[in-house]
């Protein structure tokens, strides 16, 4: 009976180290490296965002936005975030707030100068004006010493001609559209 049993010990203890073995040799492994290189580059970025007191802007929080005035006129309710600050016999301007925001990386550079410019001449009977500087299709400062990373308001000014169409004035219920270029450099 012990024989049995010492036969029996070890045909387990060879069905053990069989298994175990296949196991051990499934358990092989390998290893690497990658070595990444990564080159930081300096840089700006800038960003329109809606201010509360404005119209909501489209595609806010990104360098490309867009603003809508809806319908305007000297005189007659104006779209929500428009206001009408000036209407005289020879014109009237509405308004709208926009915030821009600069980020910078990597830069010794403290503050930024914002410029901006029309893509092309303002449309006949209309000039468009960012915080009372006239626009024109050379760049204009707007501000100097800009603060990085904070939502900096501007206002967005549309005056237009009270000038019949053909007398100097704009065209009437023809939407009208206009590119404003925008360029933060640091100082």
């Amino acid at each position: 009976m012990l024989k049995k049993y010492i036969s029996i010990m070890r045909g387990a203890a060879l069905a053990g180290l069989i298994l175990g073995g296949a196991s051990l040799a499934a358990q092989t492994t390998a290893s690497g490296v990658i070595n990444g290189t990564l080159v930081n580059k300096n840089g700006i970025s800038i960003q329109f965002d809606s201010d509360p007191a404005g119209v909501t802007l489209g595609a806010a929080g990104t360098s490309a936005a867009t603003v809508n005035f809806g319908t305007i006129s000297a005189f007659g309710p104006l779209a929500a975030g428009v206001t009408r600050p000036s209407v005289t016999a020879a014109n009237f301007t509405v308004r709208t707030i926009f915030d821009v925001q600069v980020i910078q990386g990597g830069l010794n550079s403290t503050t930024y100068t914002l410029t901006a410019n029309l893509a092309a001449a303002a449309p006949t009977g209309m000039s468009y004006k960012v915080d009372a500087i006239t626009l024109t299709t050379a760049s204009q400062t707007i501000q100097v010493n800009g603060a990085y990373g904070t939502d900096i308001p501007h206002n967005l000014d549309l005056v237009i001609l009270t000038a019949a169409p053909g007398a100097g004035g704009p065209a009437v219920n023809t939407p009208i559209t206009t590119t404003i270029n925008f360029t933060a450099t640091a100082n």
